[in-house]
């Protein structure tokens, strides 16, 4: 436990392109200055996607206040390899800090 929090599953930008090769891997920056639940908590941070080019998320990586408690759900999308199209339809109410795990998602699936 740190502040701010830090929370990761599945692996990082570099080990995805070592795997999958540099051209395959899609990597989105979603600062937290964009969420209205982070505006109110005051924080700064952000959640960084990995995913292989048109398929699987295969790492979430986050910064800031109560990130710890997004990474159930960063963890359910990195076990069943879920798309960046099939996390953006999905409810992520408004404000909160988990809004900003389904934005980058949506950010990322265009």
């Amino acid at each position: 436990y740190c502040h701010p929090e830090v929370a990761s599953v599945g692996i990082t930008e570099a080990k995805a392109k070592e795997i999958y090769g540099a051209d395959k891997v899609v990597a989105l920056k979603y600062n937290l200055a964009g969420n209205g639940r982070s505006k109110i908590l005051n924080t700064a941070g952000e959640i960084r996607l990995v995913q292989v080019k048109d398929g699987a998320v295969v790492g979430v990586h986050m910064v800031g206040d109560r990130m710890g408690e997004q990474v159930g759900e960063a963890q359910l999308i990195y076990n069943w390899e879920a798309l960046p199209t099939e996390v953006a339809q999905l409810i992520h109410a408004h404000p909160t800090q988990n809004e900003a795990l389904g934005e980058a998602h949506l950010a990322l699936a265009g």
